[in-house]
């Protein structure tokens, strides 16, 4: 992406990147930062509940399937067993193959593959946070 394309303005938006990969992790949570945005990073399913019990409400969450323990799939069921979380935006971000129809139908908004491309990602971070602005 070249230099002049990236924004420093902040967005006033809390991102959620939860991916037991930390290099994957760090540097989308560093992409997200680096545009603006509030980034936190969850190293795992259990982390990022934690981190929702300690009050973290973000704007959308990019969610990684495949994780030792509690994978994306189970994290996403439990969020939703919880009233405040079960209509936050979640993007999946996997190198799986893309389920669209099994997404569709627990309530994933959107499914992007990795290796991740930064202008769609962005993009799916803005329209999901435009749509929680009051």
């Amino acid at each position: 992406m070249p230099a002049n394309a990236l924004k420093t303005e902040p967005h006033f938006h809390d991102v959620l990147v939860i991916d037991d990969y930390a290099e994957t992790r760090d540097a989308i949570v560093a992409i997200l930062e680096m545009q603006g945005f509030m980034a936190h990073g969850a190293v795992s399913g259990p982390d990022a509940l934690d981190m929702f019990q300690g009050g973290l409400r973000p704007c959308v969450v990019l969610l990684d399937l495949r994780m030792p323990g509690m994978d994306g799939w189970e994290t996403w069921e439990r969020m939703k067993a919880m009233a405040d979380l079960a209509a936050m935006p979640v993007v999946i971000l996997s190198a799986d193959v893309a389920d669209d129809a099994r997404a569709k139908r627990v309530g994933i908004r959107e499914f992007l593959r990795k290796p991740i491309d930064v202008q769609p990602l962005l993009a799916a971070i803005e329209r999901h946070c435009a749509q929680t602005d009051s």
